[in-house]
Parts: C-alpha cells; sequence; structure tokens
C-alpha cells in the first residue's frame, strides 16, 4: 500500500471512451464491465489487484503499483491480459455498447496526500490519459478497444532497450501540450486493430521513402515535363508537406534528416494521421520514370530531384 512518504512507483490511469454520452444503465454497464476487464488482466498477469493504492472515477481509475511490481510485467503482460480481456467482453455486444478505454502508464516519485496522490507522475500520466491524440486514435481505429500512451521516459527505458515484446516502432511519438510545457509520449494500438480500410501498405513505406528521400536532398529532371513529372512531384509536394507539418507539430526539424529520419517520421504519421495515407497511396502510385541530372527543380520552396 502507499503511504505519507514519496517513493518511486508505477502509476496508471484508465478512462472508458464514451462515458459521459451514457445513460444511467451505460453508467452501471461501463464501471461493472471496466472492473471486470482490469481484475482479470491483473490476475491472469499475475498482479494482486487489491494491493494497488488506487483512486477511482467512475469511467475510470489512477492506481499506483507497489514498489516490487515490475514495470515489464504491468507495461507488456498487464496490457496485452487487459486487451484480452476486452476482447472477450466486447465479443457480443453491440458497437455502441462495446467498453473501450485508454490507458496511460508513467514512473516517477509519488506518494498518498490529503485529498489524492501527490507527484509529478500523476500529472503526468493523467494529462497524457485526455491527450487528444489517445481520444482521436479510438476514434479513427473503431475497431480498437485499447490505446496505451507511455511517458518519453518508461518508453525509451523499456520499450526502446527491447526489454518487451513490443517492437518500438509500432509506438507512434506524440505531443501533448500543457499549461506548463509540452510533453512527450508514445502511443500504441495493436496493428491487427489499426483501421486499414483505404490504407497503404506499411511494408510499401520503405519504398516510398527510397523514392522521396531523393526528392528532398537535391536532384534534378533529365526531361522536364516527361510522363508522370508534373503528377509526381505534386504528390511529393503534398506528401513531404505533411511530414514536414507532422514533424513541427513533433517539436521536431521540419526536415527529415536522412532516408531513415524520413521513413520512421513516415511511418509515425500514416499511425497518427490517417489522412495522410491518400497522399502516401497518390505519391506511391505516381511512380517517376526520369533521371537525376544536376541542376534542382524549385516546387513551393521544396528542391525535388527525380530518379529511376
Amino acid at each position: 500500500m502507499l503511504d505519507s512518504d514519496f517513493s518511486r512507483r508505477l502509476v496508471m490511469a484508465v478512462d472508458a471512451e464514451g462515458y459521459g454520452r451514457g445513460d444511467d444503465l451505460r453508467h452501471d454497464s461501463i464501471q461493472s464491465g471496466l472492473a471486470q476487464v482490469m481484475d482479470r488482466g491483473a490476475r491472469e498477469a499475475g498482479l494482486r489487484r487489491e494491493t494497488w493504492a488506487r483512486q477511482e472515477a467512475g469511467d475510470g481509475e489512477i492506481a499506483v503499483l507497489p514498489e516490487e511490481v515490475p514495470e515489464l510485467r504491468v507495461v507488456d503482460d498487464l496490457v496485452r491480459r487487459v486487451r484480452k480481456a476486452l476482447y472477450d467482453h466486447n465479443r457480443d455486444r453491440r458497437d455502441d455498447a462495446r467498453l473501450r478505454i485508454r490507458v496511460s502508464i508513467g514512473h516517477g516519485v509519488v506518494k498518498r496526500g490529503e485529498m489524492g496522490f501527490v507527484g509529478q507522475v500523476v500529472v503526468t500520466t493523467c494529462r497524457l490519459l485526455d491527450a487528444e491524440a489517445a481520444r482521436t486514435a479510438l476514434k479513427v481505429n473503431p475497431r480498437a478497444d485499447l490505446v496505451l500512451i507511455l511517458t518519453d521516459r518508461l518508453y525509451e527505458d523499456v520499450i526502446r532497450q527491447f526489454h518487451t515484446s513490443y517492437r518500438p516502432e509500432s509506438f507512434t511519438r506524440v505531443t501533448v501540450p500543457t499549461k506548463e510545457r509540452t510533453e512527450i509520449a508514445w502511443m500504441w494500438i495493436p496493428a491487427e486493430d489499426l483501421d486499414q480500410k483505404g490504407t497503404l501498405n506499411m511494408d510499401n513505406l520503405p519504398a516510398v521513402a527510397d523514392t522521396l528521400w531523393p526528392l528532398i536532398v537535391g536532384g534534378a529532371l533529365e526531361r522536364l515535363g516527361a510522363y508522370g513529372t508534373e503528377t509526381g512531384l505534386g504528390g511529393a509536394r503534398k506528401l513531404l508537406a505533411k511530414i514536414k507539418e507532422f514533424r513541427s507539430e513533433q517539436g521536431r526539424p521540419a526536415d527529415p534528416e536522412s532516408r531513415d529520419d524520413l521513413l520512421e517520421s513516415l511511418e509515425q504519421l500514416m499511425r497518427a494521421d490517417p489522412t495522410a495515407e491518400k497522399f502516401a497511396q497518390r505519391f506511391n502510385a505516381q511512380q517517376m520514370t526520369v533521371n537525376q541530372i544536376t541542376a534542382p527543380v524549385s516546387g513551393e520552396g521544396i528542391n525535388f530531384g527525380i530518379r529511376n
């Protein structure tokens, strides 16, 4: 249990989607369903939920876990078990009756105060839970029952170092503006839950990066006006503008620094913004057929060269 002394703990916040839009019966269904899902997920992950310090809020809760609970057990095992419990819970329900949740996890110094938990990690974890990016992710991926969002530190220490079964590239870097600063966080939705309708196959993105990167770094057209040139440049301009806007919103330099940096931005952009996929699809379908030469072609402030 959590006492009045500060200690370093895992903090997890959970919130059910659409609670405010429901009536009393819907509220009761969400509360009981969430309790059942969390109880089952914790039990199957080998965790004792009764030992957690919890602050409930009707449509969710904030939980501070015991010091001895490993980060990997929560970030990996618990989240995946909760997702399975959600799937079983929702299997025979109408879409408008499904239980869908956002989960945020952080790690830091916390203690119990007179009216709740005290500690910056609690503030940050709750702000990530309420992030617009997480809400939008559930909205644009209707098959998803769960979206996970981690603090930057937890992602760097646990996910990026390959201590879990997650692939680091399966997370999307998001920025969460607050009154004091902009928080960096990392968001995950199971790949099989992503809305694939009309989307570009993620396996094709390396080829898109291979073709787009030479256009960014410069070059030129051997035959100005050759077949496919104007439409190709139009697709490249729009896709690159979308990438630059996305990177700027993340607080990163607008221009990618390498082909790998470009590919990373493409992968994150496709997951975060489904509307960007049409630009990648258009560009992918309009492969250039002219050779590079030395004089660059300028288009709306972007220098392009074309390669086979």
